[in-house]
């Protein structure tokens, strides 16, 4: 542990992305993404960056939400725009609550697009158009770092959002919120 905290300071955690293709995974032979993308970006930037990065999906959508380290949740489909904004009206938490995993999914039988922000706040991103995915990262100013690493990759401390902001609503409020108004 105290070698990974040593490590910790050298840690090049940095505004940017990297891109891996499809492995040759057995378990994703039958999943129908073409790349697969991890994002850093400042949380300042992070809603926006969900609102563009959605733009690649359908018109409908489907929610996914769990509380850290519980299994995920998959909503219905439902109409994006009104996922969206729905989810703005918990901003603060989707984006800073780290006991929150949460994300959008379009899954068929020929492709696979999805933005998910595990509970360190970055993003993972599947997706099929990789043209499109690069401008979407050259309007934010993202830069593909070959070494990039992530917070998830080191110890870390995790406290309650409420700690730090007000008036907002608790992760398992949050939970309860999305499981009645998408499950």
């Amino acid at each position: 542990m105290k070698e990974r905290m040593e490590l910790r300071k050298k840690a090049k955690i940095v505004e940017g992305f990297k891109i891996l293709p499809k492995d040759n995974n057995p378990e994703h032979s039958e999943l129908l993404f073409n790349f697969f993308a991890e994002i850093n970006i400042d949380n300042s930037r992070l809603w926006d960056l969900i609102i563009a990065l959605s733009e690649e999906l359908p018109e409908e959508a489907a929610l996914i939400f769990n509380h850290t380290d519980s299994e995920p949740n998959y909503g219905k489909y439902s109409d994006k725009k009104y996922v969206l904004e729905f989810l703005s009206h918990y901003k603060k938490e989707v984006i800073g609550d780290s006991f929150i995993d949460i994300g959008l999914i379009f899954h068929t039988e020929s492709e696979l697009i999805e933005i998910f922000i595990p509970e360190s706040k970055y993003v993972k991103y599947w997706g099929v158009n990789q043209k499109s995915f690069i401008k979407i990262m050259e309007n934010f100013n993202l830069k593909e770092v070959i070494d990039i690493e992530f917070v998830d990759e080191y110890p870390k401390v995790r406290e309650a959002l409420s700690l730090f902001e007000n008036e907002i609503t608790e992760s398992e409020q949050l939970i309860k919120i999305l499981k009645k108004e998408f499950l």
